[in-house]
């Protein structure tokens, strides 16, 4: 599953955003000359240290720290990461492996350490902690942090009233997704829940923000996002609803009910029910010309009677 960063123009589903380095990705505009460790998930896994790539190029090394990472400030037991990086089907040299993989990070993070003869248990940033390890990740360098912070942040907005500045969240949020989270990991053997929550997240922003596009009257301009995404995720009711709303919004009614025709047929045939109530409402307004409102949105509505205008034909 891959996302890709929006443009400028509102696409969340192909191209990335023009001029924008990956250096100065995300709110803080961490460069090349910050000096504590970057780390990139929502992508394939970087580390950089004072703006140098230094990821591990032994894949379980790369795997282990991703486990750290997604845990970030929290102890994982041995036993836990045993059983990840693994998958389950630990060998018998698990332990051995595991505590050989840390060292190893522990050597990337903070070479003087190691030399200096300090206790390795109480590293500065891998720390043992109890029977296992903790990685301590400080604030804006750690990008799924980032993408957290600007998420919420937007819904907040959102649940204000303030689709504009919801919207500006977001899409930082989103500009954040260099592809699929944890994409060159796939050979690792990681439960695959891991990735899937990463890419869960992104797409539920990719959801607001169009949603926010469409409350301030850019629904001809997100139809063909929607399209795209309706096909790519032909089971993901909203983004059905979404498009059946955009394009009611612009006086294409009869394609909005051809959307919710073709939604229920693809609903049904995978899971012999009916779609949820959602959609069935959205069908139900455009056959009475009048696309809902997303209860996310009412009260930024209710501030701009130009927006509730443009978004009601007549």
């Amino acid at each position: 599953m891959t996302f890709q960063r929006a443009r400028t123009t509102g696409a969340a589903g192909s191209g990335r955003h023009p001029g924008t380095p990956p250096e100065s990705w995300g709110p803080t505009g961490a460069g090349a000359a910050r000096r504590g460790p970057r780390y990139l998930v929502l992508g394939p896994l970087e580390l950089r240290l004072e703006g140098r790539p230094c990821t591990p190029t032994a894949l379980k090394s790369r795997a282990l720290l991703a486990l750290l990472l997604l845990r970030a400030n929290q102890q994982s037991s041995a036993d836990a990461l045993i059983e990840d990086l693994w998958n389950g089907r630990p060998p018998r040299s698990a332990l051995a492996a595991l505590q050989m993989y840390v060292s190893g990070l522990r050597r990337v993070l903070d070479p003087g350490h190691s030399r200096d003869g300090r206790d390795a248990r109480r590293h500065p940033l891998l720390p043992t902690v109890g029977s296992g390890y903790l990685l301590r990740v400080g604030p804006g360098e750690l990008d799924l942090d980032e993408f957290r912070e600007q998420a919420a942040l937007g819904r907040s907005r959102l649940a204000a009233g303030d689709c504009r500045a919801a919207d500006h969240a977001f899409r930082r949020a989103l500009t954040l997704s260099r592809g699929t989270p944890l994409g060159d990991l796939t050979q690792a053997d990681l439960p695959g829940f891991y990735g899937d929550r990463l890419a869960e997240e992104q797409l539920a922003v990719v959801q607001d923000r169009i949603g926010a596009d469409i409350c301030q009257g850019r629904a001809r301009e997100v139809t063909g996002e929607l399209r795209e995404l309706c096909a790519r995720y032909p089971l993901r009711e909203a983004f059905h609803e979404q498009l059946m709303l955009a394009l009611a919004a612009t006086g294409r009614q009869t394609e909005a009910l051809e959307v919710y025709a073709e939604a229920r047929r693809t609903v049904v045939a995978a899971g012999g029910i009916e779609p949820g109530s959602a959609l069935q409402a959205a069908q139900q307004a455009v056959l009475r010309v009048r696309p809902p409102l997303n209860a996310g949105h009412e009260h930024c509505r209710s501030a701009s009677n130009d927006t509730q205008e443009r978004f009601l034909p007549r």
